[in-house]
């Protein structure tokens, strides 16, 4: 038993701050492992033979709803690019030469690179979409084996495009499938542990998906019971195509083939119409927003995001770090002369739990009895009152991730008192081979 002891529990839905509790959370094999025990006051006398954590604030863990984990070894590339006029360019000239470059073990280093960067970013819960041409097969179970050493939970994908021929299509979808059954007998067999990760069914974006790939991915869909998490309408270009090529708009094309649903991830949508956004809110469909990503893409900003009722917050690859998102997801937003404020966008980042939730089944993103013990302790010397009416400002303007302690998901510590429980070192000097040799794979893939 782990008792989170005289700490301050913040909620983010609704917005609370506590005063001092206890919080207990049991250990692995103890009964009801992997959610919260208790709350409450003088919890101590109660179980005298916890292991004892104190901090000044209990959140619940942050979820990053929409990243691409191999572009981890991306950062400070020095492959030599050709210029991009537009973001098509951006997409021929890096990232599709980045993600045809990569082979398995180049996966294996940059997947735990980039989560271990989020859980020392206190980010729990990680959905990601998996591009790699040249190493198809299997690949969702390598991501997977990163997640289970890092320890932390999420949603996995292969994203299906027809860029690379039909029978690379074919490829993704077999994976999609192959992983999802992996995950669904996983659970059939039960133990003492469930699976820390969930599939969902990938696809690039509308443009690389003619209509006999969308068709396959419907039907995977079904098959799989579950949703799509596939890019739509993050450039102009992604709308303008789908008009001409398809006689639709992105989402209604996609929802004609039943691929728009309450278990859904549209990365991006900058350039949906108002008519494509109420089929997404009529569908219960998640907007997964990437604020520092369309600003480095330069791809416009999203207009109509205010009229989503299922925004969720992401960083396409960006990192992981969701508070450095959630400042700009609202700086930008402010910008634009959105309507919204930073409690608008504290509900986007707490709504990633309702995404979670639609998988994994439970409560997630509560610091309550029966949730599940998903948690981040803050050592945070707050400089103004902290109170549930002001979270959000405190989250903007001061609150980030230099003041994570602890991290915990399924009542395991990842991150105890600022050390990281997995090997950072050996990830990081692996991620620095492999990521010299992924840039001279690219060199090759002119």
């Amino acid at each position: 038993m782990t008792l989170f002891e005289k700490v301050r529990i913040v909620n983010f839905n609704p917005p609370s701050v506590s005063d001092f509790m206890d919080v207990a959370v049991p250990g692995p094999g103890e009964p009801g492992a992997g959610t919260i025990a208790e709350v409450g006051s003088g919890l101590a006398a109660k179980y005298p033979g916890a292991r004892r954590a104190t901090g000044d604030y209990l959140s619940p863990g942050l979820v990053c709803s929409h990243t691409h984990l191999y572009s981890a070894l991306a950062r400070g590339i020095t492959v030599p690019l050709k210029p991009s006029k537009d973001f098509a360019q951006i997409l021929v000239n890096l990232w599709w030469r980045l993600d045809r470059a990569i082979d398995l073990s180049i996966l294996e280093a940059s997947a735990l690179a980039g989560l271990a960067d989020a859980a020392l970013c206190g980010v729990t819960s990680v959905v990601d979409h998996h591009a790699g041409p040249e190493a198809i097969d299997g690949s969702l179970s390598v991501i997977r084996k990163a997640y289970e050493e890092i320890g932390l939970r999420g949603l996995l994908c292969y994203e299906t495009t027809d860029r690379n021929g039909m029978e690379g299509a074919r490829a993704g979808i077999r994976e999609n499938l192959r992983f999802a059954r992996e995950i669904d007998e996983d659970r059939a067999r039960g133990g003492s542990a469930a699976p820390l990760v969930d599939a969902m069914i990938g696809a690039h974006a509308g443009f690389t998906v003619g209509d006999e790939t969308l068709g396959a991915l419907s039907d995977a869909m079904r098959a799989s019971k579950r949703g799509l998490h596939i890019h739509l309408a993050e450039d102009r270009f992604d709308a303008v195509d789908s008009r001409y090529r398809f006689g639709a708009d992105p989402i209604e094309r996609f929802d004609r083939a039943g691929c728009i649903g309450p278990k859904t991830v549209v990365g991006h949508g900058l350039w949906l119409t108002e008519s494509e956004v109420e089929i997404m809110n009529a569908r219960g469909a998640y907007l997964a927003h990437n604020a520092r990503s369309n600003m480095n893409n330069a791809v416009g900003y999203n207009s109509l995001l205010h009229r989503h009722e299922r925004v969720v917050l992401g960083t396409d690859g960006m990192g992981a770090d969701m508070l450095e998102e959630f400042k700009f997801a609202v700086f930008r937003h402010r910008e634009s002369g959105g309507p919204w404020w930073p409690p608008e966008f504290l509900a986007a980042l707490d709504r990633g739990n309702r995404l979670l939730e639609t998988y994994f089944g439970g409560s997630s993103g509560k610091v309550e009895a029966g949730a599940a013990a998903d948690l981040v302790l803050w050592d945070y010397e707050a400089p103004t009152p902290l109170s549930g009416d002001n979270i959000a400002g405190h989250l903007a303007f001061g609150l980030s991730s230099r003041s994570v302690s602890s991290v915990m998901v399924g009542g395991k510590f990842v991150v105890e008192e600022r050390r990281p429980l997995f090997d950072s070192a050996a990830i990081a000097a692996k991620a620095r081979t492999e990521a010299a040799r992924l840039w001279k794979r690219m060199e090759e893939r002119t």
